[in-house]
């Protein structure tokens, strides 16, 4: 099951990715060398599908032919398991200084197969046949040399595509830890927020009633557990659970001029949903909403609508809130940054001032409801 991506991040966790970094390496060369395998046993096959003639094979000719394979065969042994760790690590002098010392001398020997096959006692093939001349010399060289090019430059071209591929699973991977790292640390700057202004409330009402004090702590110690205990399997249900319980509480110290209206679904879908994603909105509309005289509102919609889900909240706004206009609430930034990592762009947040009311519009989708690390 895939981690939670809303939880603290655990000691362990570099460990797991580093673990997860090195298994995908390890299934990188196997993919990579089953290529190689499988190109050379069809490159030394096929001289065996050439010579065969009805059901007899010439034996010698494929002894000539896979002769004159092998020096591209080293090359290619010689790149990929000596010279390339130049090329990766961009000491591209001295690659080429050795790639090129190889090609020129294994091109230049293999310019001379007329006396080697001689020397193995085999007979040379009709286009070696007779006496070796300077051209034909140069020629042969030219040839294999630039099929030792090739060569390399096939071993080069796989070696970068899965270089690339790994270091782009690589890339993604450790985008997924910064994003989880993330969430977890603008949760970790929520909860604290959440329990001072609780914390608060619950001290304003010892001295005026022990028993909603007492209470209250029992309500409060529900959503701390929720906030220490369940999120590893956090619901939309329980973020409207949660919200009912918070605002049951904060109706304890508010005076009977202030409407509170929280209207959400009937039936809510089971799905996962960050944790604590709307408490910040609540918190502010019931900071910044309730006015010192006169009636004041605090109205809290959650809608669904298809595959989204509309978060409505709309309080009445006092002068304190109208003078700070220009400043951003530490909270309120926190929630939109986590609205950025969970939902990227598909998300919609507005927000609509009117002098009198504050609203704030969230519109997110639920279909599938992909988070980081998901």
């Amino acid at each position: 099951m895939a981690a939670n991506p809303f939880l603290l991040r655990k000691p362990g966790r570099n460990n797991f990715v580093n673990c997860w970094i090195l298994k995908s390496m390890n299934t990188q060369n196997t993919r990579e060398r089953i290529i190689y395998l499988i190109f050379w046993i069809m490159v030394f096959t096929f001289p065996i599908l050439l010579s065969t003639g009805g059901n007899r094979i010439d034996w010698v000719r494929v002894a000539q032919e896979e002769w004159r394979i092998f020096p591209f065969f080293l090359v290619f042994l010689l790149n990929n398991f000596l010279f390339f760790r130049f090329f990766r690590e961009k000491r591209y002098v001295r690659y080429f200084l050795y790639a090129g010392i190889v090609i020129l001398l294994l091109s230049f020997l293999s310019s001379f197969q007329t006396m080697l096959f001689k020397a193995i006692q085999i007979p040379p093939p009709p286009n070696l046949q007779g006496r070796q001349d300077l051209m034909r010399v140069l020629n042969a060289f030219f040839y294999n040399s630039i099929f030792s090019i090739l060569v390399i430059g096939l071993n080069n071209a796989i070696k970068i595509t899965f270089d690339w591929f790994q270091e782009k699973r690589n890339y993604e991977e450790l985008q997924k830890e910064n994003l989880q790292n993330q969430l977890a640390l603008l949760q970790h700057q929520i909860s604290p927020h959440f329990l001072m202004n609780t914390l608060n409330n619950i001290h304003a009402l010892v001295d005026y009633d022990h028993e909603i004090a007492k209470n209250s702590i029992v309500k409060l110690s529900k959503l701390m557990r929720v906030l220490l205990y369940e999120n590893d399997h956090y619901t939309l249900e329980k973020e409207i659970s949660f919200l009912k319980d918070y605002i049951e509480l904060i109706k304890i110290r508010v005076n009977q001029n202030v409407e509170i209206v929280f209207h959400y679904p009937d039936i809510i879908p089971q799905i996962t949903f960050p944790p604590l994603l709307f408490i910040t909105f609540v918190e502010n509309s019931f900071k910044h909403g309730i006015l010192a005289t006169g009636k004041s509102f605090i109205h809290i919609f959650l809608a669904i609508e298809g595959d989204s889900l509309h978060f409505n909240i709309r309080n009445s706004e006092n002068a304190l809130t109208q003078q700070n206009n220009g400043i951003e609430k530490i909270g309120l930034n926190n929630a939109r940054k986590r609205l950025d990592l969970v939902y990227g762009k598909n998300y919609t947040f507005d927000v609509i001032e009117t002098g009198s009311s504050y609203e704030v519009n969230i519109k997110i989708p639920l279909n599938d409801n992909k988070m980081p690390g998901h």
